[in-house]
């Protein structure tokens, strides 16, 4: 069940297509971009199922109404997409789309940075060969602004639940255009930096990239991961030298059947040829569902295990009809409303505070009593984890440290360790610029939690950085080979 993943550039604004006439970006105006941020967030308001958990009502207003003041200030259209209220909420299922072809036409008009980069821990790495800064180099500013300021203008749009800030895990692969979008028109870019094996720092100025070539240069970056096992859904690896199998698991947004078949191969081959630890990837993990995550750790677990959830909501209402849509972008009938509240209805209770509790109904065939599978793995085991491990692998994640059957490597996941929204989504079709709001309908609670600090799974062990520097200068992922190495220091 090796499945082609299809891999896409991920912007602020995730593309996404709205079958509906549509203006050109080029003829959109500011003022269309906040009538609809400001749609957006009175949406949010009364869609979202817990929209003040981490900022209470009067400062979410009060932030939305200075962004829409900056929006306004901004010099060009373009300039104003920065200013979306959307991060607010802090939710890292939350979302806001252009269109695809006004996310086309968006590329031609902004001046983009000349090459992908790598960050890590507050440094910003230059990761392509041959351009005019080495390899490797490590930026200490742009345009005179510093490194550290930079990550924080780009904080907004990598916002992850609550106050997890390993979003930027997810971002940096498309720094070009995010660093871009901060100030779209720039004609060079000074850079200042410090190259391998050189303390002194040094000053290049280059010219802006145009499209076509930055997206060939984004390509042609060298973060040392295998490519081959993220694309494919699923992918297995054995190193018969150090008796360790890896298993790389890109989502949990597949079917029970196919998930056991490639799991259940897999720790067969691993007790069959005797290995002594599993290494498994959950980095760019963006979730599914949970009972995948469960089967999953079953062959991990040395003895039965819990595995309890539960859905909350503060709404089971369908807010604003009149611009909901379907995935693909058609407006949705009275039906087709009325199925939906229907659906949330029969599987929704009110309790005594007023919050809509999953019933029996919504967890019917939910395993919580869940026994080790019969081929379960008793070796060590290590979970590769960061910003991109989200929802359902976060709670992967979790039930390998909750249970004490494993070292978390990496960075914190994206994503809560207690909580996180997911389950269904309602989308959203704005008039004026056809962008698309995706807001999630519930809350998901993992092991009957009752509070969420907002934090994600935390790691046992993090690369250092200077591990990390030289593991990416020497083309080795850098996660991986620390593993390897600790795995190889216990020998």
């Amino acid at each position: 069940m090796k499945r082609w993943i299809i891999s896409s550039t991920a912007l602020l604004m995730t593309l996404c297509s709205a079958q509906a006439q549509e203006k050109k970006l080029a003829n959109l105006t500011k003022e269309d971009f906040i009538a609809d941020f400001k749609l957006a967030t009175e949406i949010l308001k009364q869609q979202h199922p817990n929209p003040y958990k981490w900022i209470d009502s009067v400062s979410f207003q009060r932030k939305a109404d200075s962004l829409m003041a900056k929006a306004a200030g901004a010099p060009d259209v373009i300039s104003c997409l920065q200013y979306s209220p959307i991060y607010l909420v802090k939710d890292v299922h939350t979302n806001l789309s252009v269109s695809n072809d006004n996310t086309k036409e968006l590329y031609s008009m902004i001046h983009l940075f000349p090459f992908p980069v790598v960050i890590e821990k507050g440094k910003i790495f230059v990761n392509i060969k041959g351009a005019a800064i080495p390899f490797g180099a490590e930026i200490t500013s742009i345009n005179n602004m510093p490194v550290k300021d930079i990550i924080q203008a780009l904080s907004t749009p990598a916002y992850s639940d609550g106050y997890i800030a390993s979003g930027m895990d997810r971002l940096y692969p498309n720094f070009q255009v995010m660093y871009s979008l901060l100030s779209p028109h720039e004609s060079t870019f000074q850079v200042s930096y410090i190259a391998p094996g050189i303390a002194a720092v040094k000053k290049e100025t280059l010219p802006f990239a145009a499209t076509t070539q930055a997206f060939h240069d984004s390509r042609m970056a060298v973060l040392p991961i295998n490519q081959l096992q993220r694309s494919y859904v699923i992918y297995n690896d054995y190193y018969d030298e150090t008796k360790t199998g890896v298993l790389t698991v890109n989502t949990f947004g597949i079917n029970e059947s196919d998930a056991y078949k490639e799991f259940s191969e897999f720790f067969r081959e691993l007790n069959k040829r005797k290995y002594k630890q599993v290494i498994i990837d959950v980095r760019s993990n963006g979730g599914g569902n949970p009972a995948i995550s469960a089967l999953l750790y079953s062959f991990l677990a040395d003895k039965p295990f819990r595995n309890v959830y539960n859905y909350r909501t503060r709404t089971i209402g369908i807010a604003y009809p009149e611009y909901a849509v379907a995935d693909n972008g058609r407006r949705l009938s009275d039906e087709d409303i009325q199925t939906q509240k229907n659906f949330l209805y029969q599987r929704f209770d009110k309790d005594s505070n007023g919050i809509y509790v999953g019933n029996a109904r919504l967890r019917d065939g939910l395993l919580e009593n869940f026994p080790p599978d019969k081929d379960a793995f008793h070796g060590k085991v290590y979970v590769l984890t960061g910003g991109g491990t989200v929802s359902a692998a976060t709670y992967f994640a979790s039930l390998v440290q909750q249970n004490k059957r494993g070292m978390i490597v990496g960075h914190e996941t994206g994503s809560g360790e207690a909580a996180t929204t997911a389950a269904w989504f309602m989308k959203y079709l704005l008039p004026r610029t056809k962008s698309v709001l995706s807001v999630p309908m519930s809350e998901l609670y993992f092991f009957n939690a009752t509070t969420d600090k907002g934090h994600g799974v935390m790691p046992d062990n993090q690369v250092p950085v200077n591990k990390f520097i030289s593991y990416m200068q020497a083309g080795k992922d850098p996660e991986m080979s620390y593993t390897m190495e600790l795995i190889s220091n216990e020998k």
